[in-house]
């Protein structure tokens, strides 16, 4: 009796031990995933997307031995808004967590069945972390607008996340978000482009350099996380995606749904001994339409995983993916601004309905904008001695209930063709485009909102206006320099 229990305890032991060997290789199996997201970038102010006047060596040698992609628009224009839909894959419309921001009691809880990304990723055998303190960088920013009792993180340390594996890691970094540190230090000054709707004043193009300095720095910590990769041995079984949360961090920009505050970066490299999934080709661009909630999508089936029916992103790389034909966007309340626009893009067409029409998109800035944005002060300045042009002069204008944009003549979007004949037709297509969109997403922004949240931006706007006024006359003071005889 005594050998028979011995026999079956050493069977049960052996059988323990294969499973737990054979779990672990399943596990190791699969690759490790990195994401890497900036804040406040434009795709177009990357050396690999065509700007000369900045050098994004790290970034660009990525995209090389990876794939670009040269269509992808956030869901927000802003980064909470933003990031919530980065979290879950959801837009944020959807989820009623679409404003910038809320405070933590007026926060929706996050409704099942939805889950954020973590918590999926843990699901498919991933230890997760929102990595603080590498390289010289790592904010551990998260930002999400929702309330959850799902576990977020399993740590913060890189040292800890890469002793789990198969491991999912963000680092996030604050650079191309204001304020400019190095004054433009590295930036082709004289190869620099301003938009024909700022005017090209030296406040305008000292701003400007300051930006993309910002971006020279974030690709320096992209090049030293690579490094670290590589000397922790990682970098032949982790997948790199390096994106941004939104566009630059500029009047017109951030905040709005024009390609200045959308249009984002994103590169997605796989080491060569890593499957790769039938659409990944190295070295190329993908043209393709793609929303942000298309990466946490792909992100799920890279670890293996199956997309929910209740998540809205979709995956881009697999012989079934679906191409989209449009991409939705969205931008609500920012501080003591109370807006609420929805836009619809094709490839070609831009269509913006703005259920509120503020005074201009200039006036339509928060405290904080008008002591950090130097170019606000100097359209107005410009705009009282009438030494704006037409395209710049309607940034101090009252905003349209429609816009839109031809994007293949008109890449700047300066020219609003509503009410011009020839475009009624596109108009109407994209106009009830976006109203079904709104029906069939359920976007909850366009309900009114709860006296507890419009007391609450207007409480916040009016202790941040009162906080900052020295600071906003001193900043327009800088400006106003400019201009004494």
């Amino acid at each position: 009796m005594f050998k028979h229990k011995l026999f079956l305890l050493v069977l049960l032991t052996l059988t323990l031990t294969t499973y737990a060997v054979n779990t672990q290789a399943a596990n190791t199996s699969k690759p490790n995933i990195l994401w890497i997201v900036a804040e406040d970038m434009s795709a177009v102010d990357v050396g690999c997307y065509g700007n000369p006047a900045v050098k994004t060596p790290n970034i660009d040698r990525l995209a090389k031995q990876g794939m670009r992609f040269s269509r992808v628009f956030t869901t927000g224009s802003a980064c909470s808004p933003s990031r919530t839909a980065l979290a879950t894959g959801v837009y944020q419309t959807t989820l009623g967590a679409h404003h910038m921001r809320y405070s933590d009691e007026l926060m929706p809880e996050l409704a099942e069945p939805v889950k954020i990304l973590p918590q999926m990723m843990r699901e498919n055998g991933y230890f997760t972390g929102n990595i603080r303190n590498i390289c010289g960088t790592g904010t551990g920013k998260d930002d999400w607008m929702f309330k959850t009792e799902q576990k977020k993180w399993d740590t913060s340390s890189w040292k800890e996340l890469i002793s789990h594996q198969p491991f999912f890691g963000q680092i996030h970094f604050s650079e191309s978000h204001r304020g400019f540190s190095n004054n433009g230090k590295g930036v082709l000054k004289d190869k620099m482009t301003i938009p024909p709707y700022y005017p090209d004043h030296p406040v305008t193009r000292k701003d400007w350099a300051g930006y993309l300095g910002e971006v020279i720095i974030a690709d320096n910590h992209v090049g030293r996380i690579l490094k670290q990769l590589e000397e922790d041995g990682l970098s032949e079984n982790t997948i790199v995606v390096f994106l941004s949360d939104h566009g630059r961090p500029m009047i017109r920009g951030k905040n709005w749904l024009y390609d200045s505050g959308t249009h984002v970066p994103m590169v997605i490299y796989y080491p060569e001994k890593i499957a790769r999934p039938d659409k990944f080709q190295p070295g190329t661009v993908g043209t393709q339409l793609l929303s942000s909630v298309d990466l946490v999508a792909e992100t799920v089936r890279m670890a293996g995983g199956t997309i929910p029916d209740w998540m809205q992103g979709r995956c881009f790389l697999r012989e079934n993916s679906i191409p989209r034909t449009h991409v939705y966007t969205a931008a609500d309340r920012f501080g003591n601004i109370d807006t609420c626009s929805r836009a619809v893009r094709t490839g070609n067409f831009k269509y913006i309905r703005n259920f509120k029409t503020p005074d201009s998109v200039n006036a339509s800035s928060t405290a904080y904008r008008r002591k950090t944005h130097p170019i606000y002060h100097l359209l107005n300045i410009m705009g009282e001695r009438n030494l704006l042009t037409p395209v710049q002069a309607q940034l101090l204008k009252p905003m349209a209930a429609e816009e839109l944009y031809d994007l293949t003549n008109d890449p700047y979007e300066t020219v609003n063709l509503i009410g011009n004949p020839e475009y009624d037709r596109v108009q109407r297509e994209l106009s009830a485009n976006l109203s079904q969109w709104l029906v069939d997403s359920k976007d909850k922004g366009i309900e009114q909102d709860s006296p507890a949240i419009v007391r609450h931006f207007h409480d916040y706007g009016t202790e941040t206006m009162k906080k900052s006024e020295n600071a906003i006359a001193k900043t327009r003071r800088s400006v106003e320099a400019y201009f004494k005889d």
